[in-house]
């Protein structure tokens, strides 16, 4: 028998994918890390893995990630793949199609699968968008100024959605409502998703009615919809912090520690994960001391825990550091001070770097197979919320509102689903502008 045994379809986004899938082990999820990249907002970096075997495609889901649905069902544990069966994950689907006499045994489906050895292969590439008879975009170069940085461009029009695929209305809606009916969750996944575009009058007072409907089990979604996408946040800075770091032993780690949980379980009160959480800090509590001084170690910690990873927060590193030097004299002063101008430059790369891969996602003439406006702003947004130079977030802010596909409905998500980012965003005074002139104060 040949290696490929199987297809694998994903339809996400309006969009449908089909891939080559033979024995082996395949992980899914919206990570760099996993070997199929999903975009739904609601899915996690490594969401869950499907091994192909002898009984055919088996999905499992990672622990503590939103479970997959069959039929509106959550499935939990292993789960075969029968063929032809959609298996929802967040707002996307997969539905394995075996090759005939392959896949597991069913009633009226194909015989029981041979194994073969080796990894499942998945092709990245996605399929041509249809050419415009008209040009959908303009080039805008944006000079960086006082920055110093170059040249950097940004699209003012596009018909494409935040995706890069054409956004019909009409087709998504049209699977809100039947999603409504059979799984919540993605329904309100869906929902959100369409909001963020850019809408005609008639469409957003559609979407708006439908958020206004609120009642206690959408506000369930919402707050279910949010904590699913704290669980990456969750896995990297804290749980993978406490068991693979020295948290329970030295203070300065354990004050860092104390520093993100204490954020966390304040930020989401309803986290599956928050009671396990304050299990934690009354384990590391004595180690941290966090009513004593800080000291020099103390503070290094603390701002490399506030900048070596995404997302990068520099204005709560600098603010650490302005605290500390309020105080510090001699050898410590000294020490702070140059943590101080390390960590500019830092935020001077990382300022650069953000504009760099705004630039290539949002230049369709030259890389038109990496064509994603929602990637754009996002990195806008990761630069305004995380920088503490304010004239750098003011040319930020200045660059996102460039943005054709920067909606109010994108806007309205973001003070819906990211509170914290949403209230950063606003600091920004034409962002703020941005969002009275749009109803959203």
């Amino acid at each position: 028998m040949g290696a490929d045994m199987a297809k694998l379809i994903l339809e996400e986004g309006g969009q449908t994918r089909r891939f080559k899938l033979a024995s082996g082990k395949l992980t899914f999820g919206s990570g760099e890390k996993a070997t199929l990249r999903l975009e739904s907002d609601d899915v996690a970096e490594l969401h869950g893995q499907i091994d192909m075997g002898p009984d055919g495609a088996v999905l499992r889901t990672a622990k503590g990630v939103m479970p997959a649905k069959v039929s509106g069902r959550p499935v939990s544990g292993a789960h075969t793949m029968r063929d032809g069966q959609a298996v929802q994950v967040g707002s996307a689907k997969l539905t394995v199609e075996y090759d005939e006499g392959e896949g597991p045994a069913q009633a009226a489906g194909p015989a029981t699968a041979r194994a073969s050895a080796g990894t499942p292969r998945v092709s990245r590439r996605r399929p041509k968008a249809k050419k415009s008879a008209v040009p959908s975009f303009v080039l805008v170069p944006l000079i960086l100024g006082a920055a110093g940085f170059g040249a950097y461009a940004l699209l003012t029009k596009t018909s494409k959605g935040l995706s890069g695929a054409e956004f019909d209305f009409d087709t998504r809606w049209a699977r809100y409502q039947r999603e409504k009916g059979e799984d919540a969750i993605g329904a309100r996944t869906i929902l959100g998703e369409i909001s963020r575009e850019a809408l005609t009058a008639q469409q957003r007072a559609l979407v708006d009615a439908e958020f206004a409907e609120g009642n206690e089990e959408l506000e369930v979604l919402d707050e279910d919809i949010r904590n699913q996408k704290a669980m990456d946040w969750f896995s990297k800075r804290l749980e993978n912090y406490f068991e693979d770091w020295p948290v329970t032993k030295e203070r300065a780690h354990a004050r860092l520690f104390m520093k993100r949980a204490t954020w966390f379980v304040e930020e989401y009160p309803t986290h599956p994960e928050r009671e396990r959480v304050q299990r934690w800090m009354d384990r590391v509590r004595p180690v941290a001391e966090v009513g004593s001084p800080m000291e020099v170690e103390d503070l290094r910690v603390d701002v490399w825990g506030s900048v070596s990873a995404a997302p990068k927060d520099f204005r709560s590193a600098i603010d650490s550091i302005s605290a500390f030097l309020a105080t510090a004299e001699g050898s410590d002063r000294t020490a702070a001070e140059q943590i101080r101008t390390e960590t500019l430059g830092e935020e001077r790369t990382f300022y650069d770097e953000k504009l760099g891969e705004a630039a290539v996602v949002y230049d369709k003439a030259k890389y038109p197979d990496k064509f994603d406006p929602s990637l754009a702003i996002n990195d806008m947004v990761t630069l305004i919320a995380g920088l503490q130079d304010t004239e750098l977030r003011a040319d930020a802010a200045r660059r996102l509102l460039a943005i054709t596909e920067f909606s109010p409905g994108k806007l309205s998500a973001y003070k819906r689903e990211r509170p914290d980012i949403f209230e950063k965003l606003l600091v920004d005074p034409s962002i703020r502008a941005f969002a009275e002139e749009n109803d959203l104060l």
